[in-house]
């Protein structure tokens, strides 16, 4: 008993001392601010991101003069945040800039290093926004080399957050990723920091670009859990909905984003920044896109192209003619179409943004083909193809790992400490109330309290492991398996391939990997529905299913693409390559000859394969991304050929 006191006034002691020692080693000029005359007014002024742009300038002026700019960094600071976010407000990017700019320069002739880094990072969000992703790294790059010279952990913090967004910007989700944790790190020491919603909400698009729609969900739920709890600004009140009524759309559930958008447009509204509202036109816009309302997606496009202020914002700007165009074309304005389709092509092929150049390849060929331009439609349809192909290894295959679990398990510990460290300090402030004897009285009540906890706690734990193993087991047959065909998915291949290899060592063996794209696939979906694209990848999956042996291997690889392993033990007579491409032509015929049929509808399906040459089993577990980058070249070559066919890829 006189040891469990003991350690509980440990506890206490290290729970007073916390945040001195923070205070003794990080940095914040907000603790200075507040000595300044004015200075909780000025800190106020900071943080209320909803006042009127013209209110906030008077009060600005009110509260600090030019003299203090020039002759204190706080001032400095607090000055040219709170202009940079007015002019922001008024849609007025360039004075924004100039507001960062003199505080740089303010921070240089008075030597302090915090406040050109603070500089700095604002100057990186700058560049991104305007697509100069080379000067926004080596400007963040300053700023988190100087906050962590002065410890100034916060602004560090932002700087990992604004470098995350200039990755993700250039399609590196990795890194991206990885930063973004790293930022979220720091902002959950305080569980109120509005960043933490912020990062939650990056790490969320970083899903939705992955098309991982459910933990896009899950991340941006999570964002406006924290938004509900601790409150922040319009602005990520905005973006959050915005988000939320995309995702919705994307798994299917389009009936209940318009909530979300309405919620969005409301918080855009009091926000009074030009920005916020151009995306919120633009959500509006891909909505009735996907519910093919397109004469209000015009309406919502023209909007948004017809603001004075939209070519400050380049990516806003293209954005506005991609959607604009889409739905001209829906309507059959094929023409115009392809002149706005125009505008935003030459700015994202300038921005290198893979994604939508993609899109807007696609959408060009459509256009073309339309017009009965089909040598043009080609010539897009390819440029598209090549695009798409560059995202698969680039952007998706780049990212097979423990996403989900990492991002979960970070957020999560991070949570759980919070937690203790919130009770640590609730404990220690009851202690100081009372007296010595009340604080006496009180330490023996927590030593019986633990005493019976970790008692309790103990018996808790068995069940809890055993619950917690079950959980595991289900969590790892939902991460392994796509929900949709009931396939294997693209984690269990990498899993299969760890397999592999432990069984080669012990009996070598032959193997090859195949690539079935369905062909067309898009034009189903676009002319039946999304429902009848599903039943479509569901009836392919069992046709594949059924044509493979037990110790093959098939998994949806993404979309309308499957990969399928083969394998053969060594003593079996080598497979050639005559009789491979008729394996995989009676695969192809399987499908070929066995329409969908439904509803009185019958869509013909045809699929086309390429296949890589028989490897060693060994050689392949560790080369399988140049055998599946070989099974694409030969995929693309059948595309190229007409479709529905097969095609080996040479040595």
């Amino acid at each position: 008993m006189r040891n469990g006191k003991l350690v509980v006034y440990l506890l206490i002691i290290w729970a007073w001392q916390m945040p001195l020692i923070a205070q003794s080693t990080e940095f914040t000029p907000f603790v200075n601010i507040a000595t300044l005359s004015n200075g909780k007014k000025i800190l106020q002024l900071i943080d209320n991101k909803d006042i009127g742009s013209e209110i906030k300038r008077q009060k600005l002026n009110q509260y600090i003069s030019a003299d203090q700019v020039q002759q204190s960094p706080y001032y400095a600071f607090a000055y040219f945040r709170i202009l940079h976010d007015i002019e922001i407000s008024r849609g007025q990017p360039e004075k924004a800039k100039q507001a960062i700019e003199s505080m740089l320069s303010i921070g240089k002739e008075l030597q302090q290093t915090w406040l050109e880094a603070e500089a700095y990072m604002w100057l990186a969000t700058f560049a991104a926004k305007e697509g100069n992703f080379d000067n926004g790294l080596n400007l963040v790059e300053r700023a988190i080399r100087l906050s962590k010279s002065v410890q100034f952990h916060h602004l560090t913090a932002r700087s990992y957050n604004t470098k995350a967004a200039l990755y993700y910007f250039q399609d590196e989700y990795y890194l991206a990723l990885e930063l973004y944790l790293s930022a979220l790190e720091i902002f959950m020491i305080d569980a109120e920091d509005p960043y933490v919603s912020k990062v939650l909400s990056n790490i969320s698009i970083i899903y939705l670009d992955l098309e991982e729609w459910d933990k896009a969900w899950e991340s941006n739920y999570d964002a406006l859990q924290h938004l509900e709890k601790y409150g922040g600004s319009n602005e990520q009140y905005t973006a959050f909905n915005n988000n939320a009524a995309f995702i919705l759309e994307q798994l299917g559930r389009v009936e209940e984003s318009e909530p979300y958008l309405i919620n969005a447009q409301k918080y855009s509204e009091r926000t009074g920044d030009i920005r916020i509202k151009l995306n919120n036109l633009l959500a509006w816009a891909h909505y009735y896109i996907s519910i093919k309302q397109y004469p209000r997606a015009i309406t919502f496009a023209e909007q948004c192209l017809n603001n004075a202020q939209v070519e400050s914002y380049p990516v806003i700007y293209s954005d506005c003619n991609r959607l604009l165009a889409k739905a001209l074309h829906h309507l059959g304005q094929h023409k115009e179409a392809i002149e706005v389709l125009n505008l935003s092509h030459s700015l994202y092929k300038e921005m290198e943004s893979q994604a939508n150049l993609a899109d807007v390849y696609a959408l060009y060929s459509l256009a073309f083909e339309a017009q009965g331009d089909f040598q043009t439609a080609l010539i897009y349809q390819r440029q598209a193809n090549i695009e798409d192909k560059a995202l698969l290894f680039d952007r998706r295959a780049k990212m097979i790992f423990n996403l989900s679990e990492q991002y979960k398990d970070k957020y999560r510990q991070q949570q759980l400490a919070l937690l203790e460290a919130e009770n640590a300090l609730q404990t220690a402030k009851l202690a100081e109330q009372g007296t010595r004897e009340k604080l006496m009285f009180f330490l023996i009540l927590v030593g019986v309290f633990l005493i019976f906890i970790l008692v309790k706690k103990r018996y808790w734990l068995e069940s809890h492991n055993k619950s917690l193993q079950d959980s595991n087991d289900e969590l790892y047959k939902q991460s392994h398996i796509d929900s949709l065909t009931g396939l294997y998915n693209r984690r269990y291949f990498l899993d299969y391939l760890n397999q592999l290899t432990q069984l080669s060592q012990r009996q070598a063996s032959q193997a090859c990997i195949a690539i079935v794209d369905i062909d067309h696939f898009k034009a189903v979906n676009d002319t039946y529905g999304h429902d009848m694209g599903d039943e479509v990848l569901i009836q392919i999956s069992k046709a594949l299913h059924a044509n493979i042996r037990d110790s093959d291997l098939v998994v949806r690889w993404g979309g309308e693409e499957f990969v399928i392993l083969l394998c053969w033990p060594q003593n079996y007579t080598s497979i050639g390559s005559e009789e491979l491409l008729a394996k995989f032509e009676r695969i192809r015929l399987a499908v070929c000859n066995k329409p969908l049929v439904m509803d009185k509808l019958t869509i013909p399906i045809t699929v086309s394969i390429g296949i890589s040459q028989p490897l060693d089993a060994k050689e392949l577990t560790l080369e399988w991304h140049s055998a599946l980058e070989h099974a694409d070249k030969a995929l693309y070559q059948a595309k190229g050929l007409g479709r529905n066919c097969v095609i080996m890829a040479k040595n």
